[in-house]
This record gives C-alpha cells, structure tokens and sequence, in this order.
C-alpha cells in the first residue's frame, strides 16, 4: 500500500489544503494519506487558531488527510530547516511512509533535489556563513550563496514555500532516502495573499477572524466543518499577551541563551527589549532586525514563555501521538503497529507506559498546551481523545 506524508499546520484547513490532497490521490489513487500537523503553537511563533485536536478533526471532515499525527513542539517552533527535519523524521519513523508531498511555487521534485544536494555541499555551507555575516536572514544568505553557486537554481529560494521544499528534499536525502518526494505546485493566494479563484491563505483566514470579520472568514472554510467553527473557541497573541511579558521580564540573559537558535548575542538584546517593552509589538520591533526576522523573534518569545529550551528541543523523538483519523486511517494505524519504531500514542493513558525520558518530553508538551487552553484546567491533554470520524 502506498503512504503519503504531509507535514502540515492547517490553520486553518481551507481549499487549497483540500486541492493538494486531491492531486495526490488523482496520481496515486490507492494511497493513504498522513498529516504530519503542529499542535497547539505553529511555525510563526504564535497559538494555532484552535487546538490540535479540532483542526485535526476539521482536516478529516473536509476530505483531507485519513490520518493525523502531531508533530513535536520542537519542531513546530522551528526554523525551516527544523520544521522540515523534525516533519520528515516522524514520518520515516513510522516505517510504512511511501512518499512524502509538499507544496511549491516554481520546482519540481528533480530541480528541488538538485538544489538540495547543492546545499548539502561544504562548500555551500561555508558560502552562506560568508553572507551571513554581512547580518542578512538565513533566507537571503541562502539565496545569494545558490546565485553563485547554482544560478540556474537559485530562484527556487525566492519564495518561504520553495525554500521549505527544499528543506523538505534535504531532510529526505539525510534520514530516508528511500521516501519519494511530491512536489505539488501552488494554486490560489500567496502566502500571505487575499483569495485567488477563492482559494485563500490561511493568514488571510485568520485575519478575518482576529479582525472581528466572522462572517467573511466562516465563509472560505469548508462546509463540512463550518458550523463547528462558529463556537470553537479562538486563540490568539491577545489571549497570552497579559501573561508573556511579565514572565519575560523574569529571565536573565544566560536564561535566553539556553533558548533555540540564540546567537551571535541574540540573548543581550532580546533581554533588553523585555526589559523596556511594554507590548508584545514593541518588544518584537525592539528585537527585529535584518537578520533576526519576525517570525524569528516571535518563535523565541513562544519558546522563552513556554521554557523550550535547546536541551529539549534537542532530545530526541520518543513518542507518537495520534489526534484524528477516519477508517482508512485507522487501518493505517493498525498497520503501523508492525513497522513503526517508536510508541503511537491513541489515548493519554497510554503515555504513563512510556519510558522516563519519553514521559518528560510528553509532560513538557502537556504543560505547554496547558498555557495554550488557559483559562481552562490544567491537564488538558490527558482528557482529549483522538477524533475518529465514523463510516457513513
């Protein structure tokens, strides 16, 4: 049986999520398809819209993936390259993985594998460490360095979706090579685009509803969960922001040196723009700078306030949890039983069963998604269940 991997955030989960999943299955019309999805916080460092558990269960009501499966929080907080690797080593950890799709905007799977081998090149590295000193983004670097390196290719660094496929490619070439890649081209809105053929972004979606736009948001989601949005509760930055910047204000500088991705003195100016700041905005403004994007410095607020430090982000995978499936993915599921190499967790009791090390970085998530729920009780994540969507 082919398996088909998306690493995922759907947040939300709209037509353009749908028509990837769609293209797949008219290629491989036998396949079974697994999302790979960010929990609770997602790559731009900010609270997913709603919880895991409910975008899991809209993906699935809308058609999209058969089976869901949560990837590590330290992944979702991740630049590209993390989200991309952390993504890629869950789903060849399953060991029933085919293939494994992603979106692009200008590639295709020969020239993104192309690109990738390139960037896997010493001398590719030690030509982005150059540009990067000029105190330009990872993405620019990168960029300049495929110009002269590979010209023919660098324009497939030109765009936030071509540079994760590539990272995707790379993830596949290091951990299983094995895994054929599936480049679907992007349709609709860009990025972070108003609706093209009413195929919108998700931020435009988003958007809409911080914006007190309900109405126009509900109405570029699919039918099949829409009127489950209505009373889903929303979360937001506003929601975190009283608590945030107090807790900030606590930590030292060699605090925020534990944290991911700090360099270079990150710590002593982000230190200071907690110190001075009195919003979320104006200490990202303070932080911000050529090198150090916003989603960056975003993604360091989430994991200083949730306390994701490197020695966490670094552990290793130790477990699986399931958040939804249908009763193809379920098959999958029981099938994976055989060939997955770590615990798949179905039902929260199941993870007092794992070993020591696995029940800490579950207890970690646990209490991160508990200052995700707040106000709501603690211990959320040991009362949730996976959404199964039951045969007609």
């Amino acid at each position: 049986m082919k398996v088909c991997a998306v690493i995922t955030e759907y947040n939300p989960f709209h037509a353009g999520h749908l028509f990837q999943i769609r293209e797949i299955l008219r290629r491989m019309p036998d396949c079974c398809m697994i999302s790979i999805m960010s929990g609770c916080f997602v790559q731009r460092g900010e609270p997913a819209l709603w919880d895991k558990y409910f975008r899991a269960s809209c993906a699935i009501r809308a058609g999209g993936p058969d089976l869901v499966l949560e990837l590590p929080l330290s992944a979702a907080l991740s630049s590209a390259e993390g989200f991309a690797e952390g993504g890629v080593r869950l789903a060849a950890s399953l060991g029933c993985v085919t293939h494994l799709s992603f979106g692009c905007e200008s590639g295709t799977e020969q020239t993104l594998m192309q690109l990738a081998q390139w960037m896997d090149e010493p001398i590719f590295a030690q030509t982005l460490r150059e540009h990067l000193t000029s105190g330009i983004s990872y993405a620019q670097a990168a960029q300049q360095t495929a110009q002269t390196l590979c010209p023919e290719l660098a324009p497939l660094l030109a765009s936030p979706n071509d540079l994760l496929a590539v990272q995707y490619c790379r993830a596949i070439r290091k951990y299983c090579p094995h895994i054929q890649p599936i480049a679907i081209r992007r349709i609709g809105a860009a990025h972070d685009g108003t609706p093209i053929d009413h195929i919108p972004s998700a931020s435009y979606i988003r958007s809409q509803f911080h914006a007190g736009t309900t109405q126009t948001a509900l109405q570029l989601l699919p039918l099949e969960y829409r009127e489950q949005a209505v009373t889903a509760r929303r979360r937001s930055w506003q929601d975190l922001e009283p608590a945030v910047l107090p807790y900030l204000r606590r930590l030292t500088p060699e605090d925020i040196a534990q944290l991911p991705s700090v360099s270079e003195g990150l710590e002593h100016r982000f230190y200071a723009a907690c110190q001075a700041s009195q919003s979320l905005a104006e200490l990202w403004e303070r932080t911000r700078s050529r090198r150090h994007l916003l989603s960056r410095v975003r993604r360091l607020t989430l994991c200083a306030y949730l306390g994701l430090t490197q020695d966490i982000a670094s552990a290793p995978l130790e477990s699986i949890t399931v958040l939804g499936m249908n009763a193809r993915g379920q098959q999958v599921l029981k099938a994976m039983k055989k060939t997955c190499c770590l615990p798949v967790i179905v039902k929260p009791t199941q993870a007092r069963k794992l070993s020591d090390s696995a029940q800490r970085l579950w207890n970690f998530t646990v209490l991160a998604d508990d200052l995700y729920y707040f106000p709501s009780p603690a211990g959320q994540d040991w009362k949730q269940t996976p959404y199964i969507e039951k045969q007609a």
